[in-house]
């Protein structure tokens, strides 16, 4: 049997997200840190009084393990504007590369870095955490299986108070979790209708954005804010059968299935006449799991596998050049 041999990562950037990406990269046994760049000292100091001699180096010059052969790959956690030209230099440098969402902050940038990964051969994994995330993983199977029938809307909320970005909008950080999701679960399919509004307040950039896509056969709406009492982070899927909500603040219980829906009543009532179907609610049992940690390890599978991720530079693409439509709608509703 061969001996296993963890990925190698240089981790560049150590703010508020690069702590748990560093967290999870230091537990897992599928990965190794070489490093952790970051151009803030006091972050490096950061970094130093939780790991100590456990990392051999902390710096501010990720370019030197750029061509270095223990290093097989990179973790880039820092804002989406400086990280095009740093992910660039990496894949150029054939490493492997696990870049924070959004993967860029236009399509013509998306597509970019995913031309550079084809051409040399590596890896390219965006951080579209909650596709790894064990519910929607299990909403998938339902899907794919036939037992949600065909899928109507989805309705997404993702509020917090905070933090607010200057690098991108609402939209732009939290919506983009969701775009994945619709993605992965629907099979990759994209909207053919995309509106949003949005209100700027502490900023440049919109704090509260109102995403709505019609899909071929599906709507979806998704409500983004940083500027919610609440933090919430709540999916309902319906489908033709059966119809879920996915709940991520409940400490357990998170995902409820409603065996319920909408039947033709019959010539009773009129041919267009329509009523409720009621059903069972049923709560499954779902193993707990990280989803930071699957996406991590899973970036670390496709490397030693010589796979595709499966939020690879395509899912990146179709995921960005919605959220371009979107700011394009964006700027014309601000403009009535």
């Amino acid at each position: 049997m061969a001996e296993f041999t963890p990925v190698n990562i240089v981790q560049i950037g150590y703010g508020y997200w690069g702590t748990n990406v560093a967290r999870n990269i230091m537990q897992s046994r599928k990965t190794n840190m070489i490093a952790i760049s970051d151009a803030v000292p006091a972050r490096l100091d950061a970094a130093k009084n939780v790991y100590g001699s456990a990392i051999s180096d902390y710096t501010a010059d990720y370019e030197k393990y750029l061509d270095d052969p223990k290093v097989d790959a990179f973790a880039l956690v820092i804002q989406t504007e400086p990280s095009f030209e740093v992910a660039k230099k990496i894949l150029k440098a054939g490493k492997h590369l696990f870049i924070e969402k959004p993967m860029a902050s236009d399509t013509a940038r998306a597509v970019e870095l995913t031309r550079l990964a084809h051409e040399n051969h590596v890896v390219l994994h965006t951080d579209h955490i909650m596709i790894f995330h064990p519910i929607i993983r299990y909403i998938k199977k339902m899907y794919d299986e036939g037992e949600l029938g065909d899928l109507i809307y989805f309705d997404i909320s993702r509020m917090n108070l905070g933090p607010i970005r200057r690098d991108v909008n609402a939209m732009l950080d939290l919506a983009v979790h969701d775009l994945a999701v619709i993605d992965y679960i629907s099979g990759g399919k994209e909207p053919y209708h995309v509106e949003a509004i949005g209100e700027t307040h502490y900023g440049n950039q919109e704090t509260l954005t109102y995403l709505t896509l019609k899909y071929e056969g599906f709507l979806a709406h998704i409500k983004s804010s940083w500027i919610s009492p609440i933090k919430e982070r709540r999916t309902m899927i319906g489908g033709t059968k059966k119809m879920v909500i996915f709940d991520d603040m409940k400490t357990m219980d998170k995902l409820s299935i409603f065996d319920q829906g909408i039947i033709e009543t019959g010539e009773e009532y009129g041919p267009y006449e329509f009523k409720a179907r009621s059903g069972d609610i049923t709560i499954p049992y779902i193993a707990q799991e990280d989803a930071l940690r699957n996406s991590i390890e899973h970036f670390a599978d496709c490397i030693r596998e010589g796979r595709e991720s499966l939020a690879n530079g395509e899912q990146g693409i179709k995921v960005i050049r919605i959220l371009d439509r979107a700011k394009e709608a964006l700027i014309a509703s601000n403009q009535n």
